[in-house]
């Protein structure tokens, strides 16, 4: 009889060992790898591929939400030489250390286009860097974005390890841990409000509303406001539902006043069905919600906080699926999270009143560029951005890490959370067109993938 090859027991046995570790087993040993490393592990054999893509599935939701910072900043100390870093960047609670998501250096085309300051003569040389600032979120929906913010990275959504992000006119779905993507059309002359993944069929859809037009500054001149899924495929395919409202639904809160974007006021996809918005003036400051399922709007009643067009509000989610609010305000020293306890009868709890640090507080709040607070985590996690600092501060209100930011010119305001994902999905394995995303350009030698 004719011995087995060594090679073919060595493959038998670690097919065997894949298929028959326990669950806990597996998760102890992939945490630990890279997501490269993971996924090259599917192309071993049938059975490493199946097991490796169930614990995807089953890990995904077990991910912690990592916080996303969006900014750009100084590449070159030449003056003459213009070069923008552009990062997207996730902030892991438990260690405090930032991972790198996007990145990639390019010429800073729109400033070197624009008008150059008197002092051209100056010489070359490390002069100072443009003092950090919060990019302006409410001046991004006042003006056209064919204007000053066309030329730098924009996050406007994610969920479930993917993000919808724009460089200049190109936008594109990408999931950073696996480097998959798809580009979709130019969405610049629309209002971005939600993006979600459509469980039932698998695909993922961007929620717009309106369309905007490169010679206003507004978005859907006049009364009405309609609305449009897109959906991400190849083709990509367009439908317009118009304003639909559930059948329960007495009558329409503000539909027809439009909905905020989601780099603004990002939605919260709960329980694989509905999209929740923050409290915001055009919807009554009610909680928007939209079903996935029968695409139809309906609202909620919010935490019972006073003096809402005051505070700044956003959603999270909590382990257990239970929708949570956080509420702050540009001079309060305190940040509250609440909960909601009972989603059918709209009851609220309060979770943590966060007393802030002062001295901090003070510093921040003498910075032009300081936004509100807000609560990132369902732990209680806090963070506080302004144009030179990011602190980080327990539900008990202790000052854990702070970070400065030398050299960020422009910053956005911290609104989305990445969930790791290696789950692949068929649309983004399509074959792609020869124009690749720049945003993987400089991750190509990083150590950790």
């Amino acid at each position: 009889m004719e011995a087995l090859k060594p090679e073919r027991v060595v493959d038998d046995a670690a097919a065997d060992f894949i298929c028959d570790a326990p669950s806990n087993a597996l998760d102890e040993i992939l945490v630990r790898l890279s997501p490269k490393w993971t996924l090259r592990m599917r192309s071993v054999c049938r059975a490493w591929r199946d097991k490796l893509d169930h614990w995807a599935t089953r890990s995904r939701r077990k991910n912690p939400p990592q916080p996303l910072l969006c900014f750009d900043r100084v590449a070159c100390p030449d003056r003459y030489v213009r070069l923008t870093d552009y990062c997207v960047e996730s902030l892991d609670l438990r260690s405090g250390r930032p991972h790198h998501v996007l990145r990639f250096t390019a010429s800073d085309y729109y400033e070197a286009a624009g008008a150059r300051d008197d002092d051209d003569d100056d010489p070359p040389g490390d002069t100072e860097p443009e003092v950090s600032r919060v990019v302006d979120y409410a001046k991004m929906e006042r003006e056209n974005y064919a204007d000053g913010f066309k030329q730098m990275v924009l996050l406007h959504a994610s969920v479930d390890g993917y993000l919808l992000v724009s460089f200049s006119f190109d936008w594109y779905v990408i999931n950073p841990a696996t480097r998959h993507w798809a580009s979709i059309p130019d969405l610049t002359l629309w209002n971005v409000i939600g993006f979600y993944e459509h469980f039932s069929s698998g695909e993922y859809r961007v929620l717009c509303s309106g369309g905007r037009t490169r010679t206003s500054s507004t978005v859907d001149e006049g009364p009405e406001r309609w609305y449009h899924i897109v959906t991400v495929t190849r083709p990509v395919q367009w439908r317009s539902i118009g304003r639909p409202i559930a059948r329960h639904v007495p009558r329409d809160h503000g539909l027809a006043a439009g909905v905020r974007m989601a780099g603004v006021s990002p939605p919260v996809q709960l329980r694989h069905r509905h999209l929740h918005w923050p409290p915001q003036k055009s919807q009554g400051y009610r909680i928007l919600v939209f079903d996935i399922w029968v695409d139809a709007f309906s609202w909620k009643e919010p935490a019972p906080v006073t003096d809402m067009d005051q505070k700044d509000m956003a959603l999270l989610e909590f382990p257990n699926g239970r929708l949570g609010m956080s509420v702050s305000g540009k001079n309060l020293a305190t940040v509250e999270l609440w909960r909601l306890e009972d989603y059918h009868n709209e009851l609220w709890v309060l979770a943590y009143r966060i007393q802030l640090p002062l001295p901090w507080m003070r510093l921040m709040q003498d910075d032009d560029c300081w936004i509100p607070p807000s609560v990132v985590s369902a732990d209680g996690d806090v963070l506080i951005l302004s144009g030179r600092w990011l602190l980080h501060c327990d539900r008990n209100g202790n000052l854990l890490r702070e970070f400065g930011l030398p050299h960020v010119r422009r910053m956005l305001p911290i609104r989305h959370v990445l969930r790791e994902s290696l789950v692949q999905h068929r649309t983004f394995l399509n074959p792609k067109p020869a124009r690749e995303p720049p945003f993987f350009r400089w991750l190509c030698g990083d150590p950790s993938w």
